[in-house]
């Protein structure tokens, strides 16, 4: 009897910024993956999400959000953006349901037509926004700027439409050999994703006062005798005045964010967390190298 062939496709999710991307992978994978908050740009760097069902694996991609760029990190992450769908089997082109086409979006039309795409597929996300009728003129404007194989419609935030387009994502690429084992839904180190729902936690939280002038880094991760997990992180923000604000005052914003992060790390690592935060300043944490390779980001661009 011959064996049933293995199935694995590698999937890019490319939008412009805000448009839920990082919502969507988080909803196909079925876990939260990849951090989302209301700021543009949340997304620094490319996350992977796997999923796996009989004989097929899907490796998907949450990519940068597309904007045109102004700092050296802006550049990097759009950068990182365009290299990770050259070599995709299918391309997510994620567009929010309006009837009009913004500047990004029209930055991404005009690079994708330089490039020939021919493997996009489009998702109309939000569509629990708009009026059912609309739908018909808001798709007529897409294919106006974008050549794509199929359409789907859904509300990436409320699920629907979900499972027709992981059907879709399925049934739709080619024979190969997994590169994950079956349980995996990431490749993301624990570490990582730790230090990602600190940063969600602070955008959310100082949206208006601090969205982009931090980064954070797990400094150390220490398993205990009582089988509890120590974590030690560390922010690092440009300026003192930065610190003031984000540690609040009698540090309320830290202990806010820290309560929040461990019951969602001690759901994800079904132990016992330990959580200290720590407030850095460091004015070029965004200009130097070992931040842009730790973020699998290119500094020479």
């Amino acid at each position: 009897m011959n064996s049933i062939k293995k199935k694995c496709g590698f999937i890019n999710i490319l939008g412009s910024t805000n448009v839920g991307k990082s919502t969507l992978l988080n909803n196909l994978i079925g876990q939260k993956v990849s951090i989302i908050s209301r700021k543009v740009q949340t997304t620094r760097n490319s996350i992977k999400g796997i999923l796996t069902k009989n004989n097929t694996q899907l490796i998907l991609t949450d990519t940068p959000g597309i904007f045109i760029p102004n700092r050296k990190l802006d550049r990097a992450m759009i950068s990182n953006a365009w290299k990770s769908i050259e070599d995709s089997d299918l391309t997510i082109l994620m567009i929010e349901a309006k009837t009009s086409m913004d500047k990004n979006e029209i930055l991404i039309s005009n690079y994708l037509r330089k490039k020939k795409a021919s493997n996009l597929i489009c998702v109309i996300n939000k569509i629990d926004k708009v009026s059912h009728s609309s739908l018909l003129k808001i798709t007529t404007v897409v294919k106006e700027h974008f050549d794509c194989r199929e359409y789907f419609y859904l509300s990436a935030l409320k699920g629907d439409g979900i499972e027709e387009l992981k059907e879709y994502l399925f049934d739709n690429v080619p024979n190969g050999p997994w590169h994950y084992s079956k349980n995996q839904i990431t490749d993301v180190p624990y570490r990582f994703i730790a230090a990602e729902l600190v940063r969600e936690k602070l955008m959310d939280r100082l949206h208006h006062e601090l969205p982009y002038g931090l980064t954070v880094e797990t400094e150390d991760w220490n398993g205990l005798d009582d089988g509890s997990i120590r974590i030690d992180m560390l922010i690092y923000v440009h300026k003192l005045g930065q610190k003031k604000i984000l540690i609040g005052k009698n540090g309320n914003n830290l202990k806010l964010i820290g309560s929040s992060v461990r019951k969602e790390l001690q759901i994800m690592l079904n132990k016992k967390v330990h959580l200290f935060l720590y407030v850095k300043v460091r004015s070029n944490w965004d200009k130097v190298p070992e931040y842009y390779e730790s973020m699998g980001l290119d500094f020479n661009v």
